[in-house]
């Protein structure tokens, strides 16, 4: 019987520490956020930033462990911007989009600028794609 017993308790103790590293490895994946098929990705060295023309979803996600937090600037061309950070360190994002009121609602046709960085530098890299659907 304690032979039993034993293998139970080390069975649960392998499970729950499988389950562990699961949950933290999953926490921190490099996947893009919401499942969306995004239409332009950019990359930067402790940041990348998706986009989704449709809904005008706009997501910042911090890459790297360095104290800083990943940041993305969205300006239009008569220059109306919004920022949004991923405060809460590597593996975070923070999301706006067109229903969030405040502006996020880009024009068609647009052209849509980005400045987005991740080491704490003062200025980003810069992209930008014209908002046509």
């Amino acid at each position: 019987m304690k032979s039993y017993l034993g293998r139970v308790v080390a069975g649960s103790i392998a499970l729950a520490a499988a389950t562990t590293v699961l949950t933290v490895g999953h926490a921190f994946a490099s996947e893009p956020p919401d499942g969306i098929v995004w239409d332009h990705t950019y990359r930067a060295e402790g940041v990348v930033v998706y986009v989704e023309e449709h809904g005008d979803i706009v997501s910042v996600c911090d890459t790297a462990a360095n104290g800083h937090s990943a940041w993305v600037r969205v300006q239009d061309r008569v220059g109306y911007e919004y920022r949004i950070a991923a405060t809460h360190g590597k593996g975070t994002c923070d999301t706006a989009q067109a229903s969030d009121g405040g502006g996020r609602n880009l024009y068609e046709g647009d052209r849509i600028g980005l400045e987005y960085e991740g080491n704490g530098d003062t200025f980003g890299t810069w992209a930008e794609w014209v908002n046509d659907h």
